[in-house]
């Protein structure tokens, strides 16, 4: 998780720790003396409790990395190390409480092979959700509402995201370092990819255009982009495009590639912005801010957490543990 190299973490404990006993330590032939944990607890900035709990959560279908190839595989191992240690404090707090969460929307009645079948998936979950057209205000929350669960950990800025199973459970995974824009994008673009059944002809290339159209459609329906301009346009408006990124928390970039998808602006005055943003470093960095005025976190894990805490079934250490913090507080009726 830490991306350390043996001998990187032998010299974060001054040497204390030698490269060949973190091997032995690594392979199960030896094992270390309370002080060697204390070291190792420190040096990698984890708490000492980690090292004692089971490892209960495994990978059951990997990632497919092959789409994100600017990731080294020192990064993906860390990946898929970090998202099991989130994944095992998440499975481990919903064991406590008696919950069992299964992600069970079912569409596979609809076989996606264009833009036209997604739009049909996307207005019926719109539908069966009820949705409506206007504006989705946490994604992360609305889709662990339905059962699935969204981890968010530290990652290089290759990574945007991914849908891995744990257990058999889907896990959408986001990278926290990302603007909300991205993330609400990326968490629709990975939701689009569990919950579509992609036609067997299409390549791997085609599914993910169709899960960016999808995550798009999603964010700022077809319809409403019409309403708001009409059939063409010849210009782009700024203040226009700029309010829609606030309200509806889309980027610039995604709008602009709607309005080229839905043939609302031709494809050359959709180059001709760019060619204009790239001259512009005022416009680049208007095209690149963040206006959304919500926000994009994860709240189940920790409601579930103070829930349990609430109830005594953890104490105040295990909870801090299972969060990853030590800034609880609360009030009582002593």
């Amino acid at each position: 998780m830490k991306r350390l190299t043996m001998d990187e973490l032998s010299r974060r404990t001054n040497g204390e720790v030698s490269k060949p006993n973190i091997s032995k330590y690594e392979a199960g032939k030896m094992m270390p003396s309370s002080r060697v944990h204390i070291l190792l607890a420190q040096a990698l900035g984890m708490d000492f409790d980690y090292f004692f709990r089971p490892v209960t959560a495994q990978i059951t279908r990997p990632a497919d990395y092959r789409k994100k190839s600017k990731l080294s595989k020192g990064d993906e191992n860390a990946i898929n190390e970090e998202v099991k240690d989130k994944a095992e404090r998440y499975l481990e707090i919903e064991d406590t409480l008696g919950i069992s969460t299964n992600f069970d929307y079912d569409l596979s009645d609809m076989v996606v092979s264009n833009r036209s079948d997604v739009k049909r998936v996307v207005a019926r979950i719109r539908e069966d959700w009820h949705l409506g057209l206007g504006p989705l205000s946490n994604i992360i929350d609305l889709l662990e509402s339905h059962g699935l669960r969204v981890i968010e950990i530290e990652a290089p800025d290759a990574f945007d995201g991914m849908c891995i199973f744990v257990n058999e459970k889907p896990v959408i995974v986001l990278n926290k370092h990302y603007t909300v824009e991205r993330k609400r994008f990326t968490g629709l673009h990975e939701f689009g990819h569990s919950v579509m059944r992609m036609s067997d002809s299409l390549s791997e290339k085609e599914r993910e255009a169709l899960c960016h159209y999808f995550a798009g459609e999603m964010l700022l329906s077809s319809e409403v982009l019409h309403q708001v301009f009409g059939t063409r346009i010849n210009k782009v408006f700024l203040n226009e495009v700029g309010r829609l990124q606030t309200q509806f928390g889309i980027s610039i970039e995604a709008i602009l590639h709607r309005l080229k998808d839905e043939h609302i602006m031709s494809d050359a005055l959709h180059t001709q912005f760019y060619i204009k943003q790239n001259m512009s470093p005022k416009l680049k960095a208007w095209a690149k801010t963040s206006t959304y005025l919500g926000e994009e976190t994860s709240y189940r894990f920790s409601r579930m957490v103070y829930r349990a805490l609430a109830e005594n079934l953890i104490s105040e250490e295990k909870a801090n543990e299972i969060l990853g913090t030590n800034e609880i507080s609360y009030i009582d009726n002593k």
